[in-house]
């Protein structure tokens, strides 16, 4: 009797996307796998409405700003809700306008609010993002949104993987390219943080990479740190590929809840500067320390000093080449373990056993598959607490 031979995994470039790829597989493989090796769109994507309302008003204010330079602080005033898939007429500086024409564009892909609440807290965050940031940072944008590549060679798969190529493509879209002159007189509050937490870069000029992130500052400690830094790391490597483009001096990641707090924004804040877990606090005396200190959960949130706010805002990312190198070996090592997945879901045919399941509970809140995960969040935070409950370690047989 023949038999068919089973076919190979086609050899390829395979092409991986800091965010789409190796961030959400970070956060959680499985979820990953359905979404992405099945080419299924989530059926709610409100997950991802936050973030891309927040990239599409700050590039929407950029863009009129530079056409028409409008003195700041800019108006916001909202449309109703929810919005009518109509396009505004009129060309304005209000936020509520530049909102509105982000919330259609979304709203064409399925991307709504859930709420009018989280709504409202995101006009209202921007439009302190686009009021606090712009008249720094926007005279200092070079390029918004600008996709960059490059190759980089298959890193060593375990024995039995089946590797698609010799090596990978890796893509981004970065949010800001900035071009200043990183020099400690400038009046500038975006280069006088840089260099105030960089201060053996060399005087000079530099491109500057700088990223949105629809969130509040990570505490010390977090993955989520580690993983922002890797990210932007990573992209001034890529850049740097290029010898005609200036070289990357610094990465900025701005974390817009700073610039506007919600009450467990503040609650958090007052647990972080109160334990020491978080790299930027008050000065011991200041309006900002009492302020935070002296708060109670439920009352109200005090006005914190645009200086500190603006220094939570921004958290400044070293780029020097050794650490530029150590970051895309850590992505190296995320792209391993995703052939490896594939490789043995290829080998197996079982998708469950072969790509890790460990997102955190507001992962799974928005999954589609948490109703059939393996290994829920709330069933392995209940085995931290718990240790004499059995730990399923999952997968058996998975890479990493």
């Amino acid at each position: 009797m023949n038999t068919l031979d089973v076919r190979s995994i086609p050899f390829e470039v395979p092409s991986y996307s800091l965010t789409g790829d190796i961030l959400s597989y970070l956060r959680c493989g499985l979820q990953y796998r359905y979404y992405n090796g099945s080419a299924l769109p989530p059926s709610r994507p409100i997950q991802m409405w936050t973030g891309e309302f927040t990239h599409g008003v700050m590039e929407e204010a950029f863009r009129f700003w530079q056409s028409h330079l409008p003195a700041f602080p800019w108006p916001c005033n909202m449309t109703p809700w929810p919005p009518d898939l109509t396009l505004p007429l009129q060309e304005s500086h209000d936020i509520g306008v530049l909102g509105h024409r982000t919330e259609v564009r979304l709203a064409a892909g399925g991307k709504r609010s859930r709420s009018q609440d989280a709504r409202r807290a995101a006009y209202d965050r921007v439009g302190a993002a686009v009021n606090a940031l712009g008249p720094h940072l926007f005279p200092l944008i070079a390029s918004a949104e600008e996709r960059i590549s490059g190759t980089r060679l298959m890193p060593l798969l375990p024995p039995g993987v089946h590797a698609r190529g010799d090596r990978y493509e890796l893509t981004g879209i970065v949010d800001v390219i900035t071009s200043m002159a990183i020099d400690a007189q400038s009046p500038n509050v975006f280069i006088q943080i840089i260099k105030d937490r960089l201060p053996n870069i060399p005087d000079g000029e530099y491109d500057v990479i700088v990223d949105y992130k629809a969130g509040r500052r990570p505490p010390l400690g977090s993955e989520f740190r580690d993983r922002f830094t890797w990210q932007v790391q990573t992209y001034a490597w890529l850049r740097n590929q290029v010898s005609t483009n200036r070289k990357v001096g610094a990465g900025v990641l701005i974390f817009i809840n700073e610039l506007l707090h919600s009450r467990s924004d503040f609650e958090d804040l007052q647990r972080e500067v109160k334990s020491m877990q978080t790299d930027v606090i008050p000065t011991v005396g200041s309006a900002d320390y009492y302020a935070i200190h002296g708060w109670t959960p439920g009352s109200q949130v005090p006005d914190l000093s645009l200086d500190f706010r603006l220094r939570r805002a921004l958290m400044i990312i070293d780029t020097s080449d050794a650490l530029t190198q150590q970051a895309v070996q850590h992505i190296d090592q995320v792209v391993s373990k995703i052939e490896s997945s594939a490789s043995y879901e290829h080998d197996t045919g079982a998708i469950q056993t072969n790509w890790p399941a460990c997102g955190e509970v507001q992962d799974c809140d928005a999954c589609d598959f948490s109703h059939h995960c393996p290994s829920p969040a709330k069933i392995r935070a209940a085995q931290k607490k718990n240790p004499t409950a059995p730990v399923v370690r999952f997968p058996p047989d998975a890479p990493g």
